[in-house]
């Protein structure tokens, strides 16, 4: 399995402290049967991207040959965690932050609202060419209090991260429904465990992917799993089922909503 959202670098932000604790992040990702990661440090200050590429491929670097000498099986793929910022689109270089060099890109929301310049941020980067993959929109609280929040982002072509956290319920009961909501109606795409440390917040994917099978056919969840986190890190094309808006129903009746 590709973990496509870990804080895994050492001393770069609020992840890994340490080499140390890299290398046990590491070891625990691949006994939850992770083979590969995306690195994917916040990235917040629009005119530091020359300064902060520099440093997380100098980073990325160093913790492979570190995994690859422990005897370690982890490729680690570079990336970032991108703050939907307006100043990205007046300073450029969001091409440097994709994943791996491809076309693809992680971007994380407010945590408490979706702003007003979020629909043209995503905009102008598909325009742009690049796609933008949303980093746990479940734990939006928007989203959580109206899951159809995101349903124009995914029919425009954006795609979504669900965070392995969200769906074991590490974040608390709303967002694991939020989670389920949004994987059962065709509005996440990718799991990332968004592991920050070797502790409660590490990389792990296995009891989620149990959940996974549970709420999902074996198709959808293969290709969850097995198919469209590797295309991502691959530049290919992902194909998607058609999102579908979420009905709430009270006293009997189904409204959208």
């Amino acid at each position: 399995m590709l973990d496509l959202h870990c804080h895994i670098l050492p001393e770069i932000d609020d992840g890994a402290a340490s080499i140390g604790e890299a290398l046990s992040m590491a070891a625990i990702a691949v006994k939850e049967g992770i083979d590969a990661v995306v690195a994917t440090p916040h990235c917040l200050n629009a005119r530091e991207i020359d300064r902060f590429v520099r440093g997380v491929e100098s980073q990325r670097q160093q913790l492979q040959r570190v995994l690859d000498a422990e005897g370690l099986d982890l490729d680690v793929f570079f990336g970032a965690e991108v703050f939907i910022d307006p100043m990205f689109l007046k300073v450029g270089g969001l091409d440097r932050l994709t994943i791996n060099g491809t076309h693809y890109i992680l971007v994380e929301l407010p945590m408490g609202e979706i702003t007003l310049y979020a629909d043209d941020f995503l905009y102008k980067l598909q325009l742009s060419g690049i796609i933008p993959v949303i980093a746990h929109p479940e734990r939006n609280l928007r989203i959580i209090h109206d899951p159809n929040q995101l349903y124009r982002y995914v029919d425009r072509g954006c795609l979504c991260q669900i965070s392995t956290g969200s769906i074991t319920g590490l974040y608390g009961k709303q967002v694991q429904k939020c989670a389920r909501i949004l994987l059962t109606h065709g509005m996440g795409h990718v799991l990332g465990t968004d592991a920050h440390s070797d502790g409660l917040r590490g990389p792990y994917m296995k009891d989620a992917v149990e959940a996974l099978k549970k709420w999902l056919e074996p198709e959808q969840v293969n290709k969850i799993i097995g198919i469209t986190p590797y295309d991502i890190v691959q530049g290919n094309p992902v194909e998607v089922e058609p999102p579908r808006k979420y009905k709430r129903r009270m006293w009997g009746f189904w409204f959208f909503g």
